[in-house]
């Protein structure tokens, strides 16, 4: 008998020093980030700045502000092969060489 009231103790215990080791470990570091996240934040204005000259001329910038299937209808009308396996990333890579190229050989008839 005393010895499962003891072993209950001890359960007891041990399921307390894993909390408290819960709230040390997970949850006060948590708040500290959300804190920080948060002051830094603050410090910043929230406006974001409007659209420059850049935006329009720059070829990647015009394809980061493109979807997938806008990206995807581009490549098609590029002529590039494989388009639809292709992610954002390696398909924006892939237009940017492509449309590069164009322009250099256009550049090179005139």
């Amino acid at each position: 008998m005393k010895n499962d009231k003891l072993q209950k103790h001890i359960n007891k215990a041990r399921i307390n020093i894993y909390n408290i080791l819960a709230i040390l470990i997970v949850i006060i570091p948590e708040l500290f980030a959300e804190l920080i996240y948060s002051l830094e934040v603050s410090q910043h204005n929230n406006k974001l700045p409007k659209d420059g000259k850049e935006w329009g001329i720059n070829t990647e910038l015009i394809l980061s502000r493109m979807n997938i299937y806008e990206l995807r209808i581009l490549a098609k009308e590029l002529n590039i092969h494989g388009y639809s396996n292709e992610n954002r990333d390696t398909l924006i890579t892939r237009i940017t060489r492509k449309s590069r190229k164009r322009i250099s050989w256009k550049s090179i008839k005139n």
